[in-house]
């Protein structure tokens, strides 16, 4: 694909690295405060390092956020005061399936093997974990339950190639707890003197030199003003109050601090060692979405303001792209759990995979095989019960809310499989050979697909219900994330250019970068691959 319109922020070129005024000069400049920022810059210094820290909002992203959820095994500290039995080697070969080769072996064993470093270090910044375990099918376990399977531990055909472990570490605390894992860490470096911290920052473009090595920065630094700040973090915490529910309502109120930071000052930073770029993905960018993924052009954002400006930044100095075209969509219908018990099919009227899998991977089954329609077909028994269960009872409202609004507004009903064919726009003699082959194997105990025997059971008597999944359904939005991003050196995180070689004094971290995550995501592993990437970033900036 030729390069879009919207990498217009061509770098400034120096014929010297002495050629221009620098109005600020540091060891490591990372571009992005969320959790891979926080985590490289925390390395950075770890090394040693002087660090300038920019954001181009408060600081936090999508991972302050965010559930809190940390993707981690072998034997980590909570593991084993859960009495959970967990090695590395299981955690490797069930990631191997899930990733679907994103990284390399190599890379993916570091991952999992600095797996309990790196909830140790998280821990020595004060993060709390704890180590209460929730058995149920869940995205996300209701308030006082901390560990749990996040993600296909427990299905197939996940749970062939690994013993299951639950490795969901949710930072502890009540509701979604992202806020308090970024938290910790934004205090630590707050109260570090080799930091500064930049908020209301926005970069403009890179600076290089002739032989296209990263010098620097320029930046646009809204006013330091102590009211127009006060102001602008204001309109900012009520933009992410409405960033998931209403993002219109979010953009409207970004579009009075994006006002205040045009009335800053340019200013040029200089940065010896190294640039980190871990600004999140773009989800938000709609021009870069249709280019990518267009299949997700109805989906909502999930992330603070994710418009893709690190990725660009990496594109203006020939940085090479890969998965731009991967999305985590979820479309979760649990819980209430019981709602495994349903048959999925699409809108073609095909069943495309187990039902009990995490909702990201069922969505994707649904993108695969159908644009990312489907329907959840349930009867009259599961209904009542996920009726009864379906409520906010110590359940942040992400987790609640969608399933109710999808039997409230995007329910269709019939007394029996054929009329509910016609009602949702089904071919009746296919939907109805999909219902008897699906009830014949649960009841011979025999699925197709291997669903959990927990889950495993016919649908019964009317009235049957369809529930509309599909990705695109507006009366229930859809969250989603995206998950490519730039091409990265493993063995350091330098950004890769088209002829893979590393661009140097340029790192990419998190989902501006290609990660463990960047083909398949479950629950906890973006920011297991934010700390991993961060710190992989920031070490080798500071060595430098």
């Amino acid at each position: 694909m030729a390069q879009p319109k919207y990498f217009d922020n061509q770098p400034l070129q120096l014929d010297a690295v002495d050629s221009i005024q620098w109005d600020e000069t540091t060891e490591v400049a990372v571009v992005g405060f969320g959790m891979a920022g926080a985590s490289a810059a925390a390395e950075a210094v770890e090394q040693g390092a002087k660090v300038t820290l920019i954001d181009r909002l408060s600081g936090g992203g999508a991972s302050a956020l965010s559930g809190g959820i940390v993707y981690a095994g072998g034997g980590t500290k909570t593991q084993k005061e859960a009495g959970e039995e967990d090695t590395t080697e299981d955690m490797f070969q069930y990631l191997k399936e899930e990733i679907e080769g994103a990284v390399t072996d190599e890379t993916l064993r570091k991952f999992c093997n600095d797996s309990i470093s790196n909830m140790e270090w998280l821990e020595s910044y004060g993060v709390p974990f704890n180590a209460t375990t929730y058995d149920e099918k869940t995205s996300y376990p209701p308030d006082g339950f901390y560990l749990y399977y996040s993600g296909n531990e427990v299905s197939s055909p996940y749970k062939e190639k690994a013993k299951p472990a639950r490795r969901g570490h949710r930072t502890f605390g009540d509701g979604l707890t992202g806020r308090v894992i970024w938290g910790e860490m934004c205090s630590a470096l707050e109260a570090s003197n080799q930091v500064d911290i930049q908020t209301h920052t926005e970069v403009l473009r890179l600076i290089v030199d002739g032989d296209n090595k990263v010098l620097g920065l320029e930046v646009l630094q809204a006013p330091k003003n102590a009211f127009v700040r006060a102001i602008m973090l204001r309109l900012n915490k009520l933009a992410n109050g409405f960033t998931m529910l209403e993002p219109k309502m979010g953009k409207m109120f970004r579009a009075g601090i994006h006002y205040f930071r045009r009335k800053g000052t340019i200013k040029r930073i200089r940065a010896d060692k190294g640039v980190v770029l871990s600004t999140g993905g773009f989800i938000n960018n709609l021009d870069m979405l249709t280019d990518y993924a267009p299949v997700y052009k109805g989906v909502r954002p999930l992330g603070e303001d994710d418009i893709g400006s690190g990725i660009m930044l990496g594109c203006s100095v020939g940085g090479d792209l890969d998965y731009m075209n991967k999305v985590s969509a979820w479309r979760f219908f649990t819980p209430p759990s019981c709602l495994l018990k349903g048959l999925v099919v699409t809108h073609k009227t095909d069943r495309v995979c187990n039902e009990d899998l995490y909702g990201a991977k069922t969505a994707q089954y649904l993108v695969d095989n159908d644009d990312g329609k489907g329907w959840l077909i349930i009867d009259e028994e599961l209904m009542v019960e996920a009726k009864s269960k379906a409520n906010s009872k110590h359940m942040p409202w992400s987790q609640w809310l969608p399933i109710r609004m999808m039997m409230w507004t995007s329910t269709k009903k019939a007394d029996s499989i054929e009329a509910l064919a016609s009602e949702c726009g089904l071919d009746t003699t296919k939907l109805t050979a999909t219902v008897e082959k699906f009830n014949a194997g649960a009841d011979a105990g025999e699925d197709e697909y291997d669903k959990a025997a927990k889950y495993l059971r016919p649908l019964g008597d009317g009235p049957y219900y369809a529930l509309d999944i599909s990705l695109d359904n507006p009366k229930v939005p859809c969250l989603s994330m995206t998950l490519g991003g730039l091409k990265v050196n493993e063995q350091n995180g330098l950004v890769l250019n088209k002829q893979g070689q590393d661009i140097e004094g340029l790192y990419a971290a998190g989902r501006s970068a290609v990660g463990v995550c960047s083909k398949s995501y479950v629950s906890g592993l973006s920011l297991s691959d934010c700390v991993f990437s961060g710190r992989r970033a920031g070490a080798d900036a500071a060595k430098r």
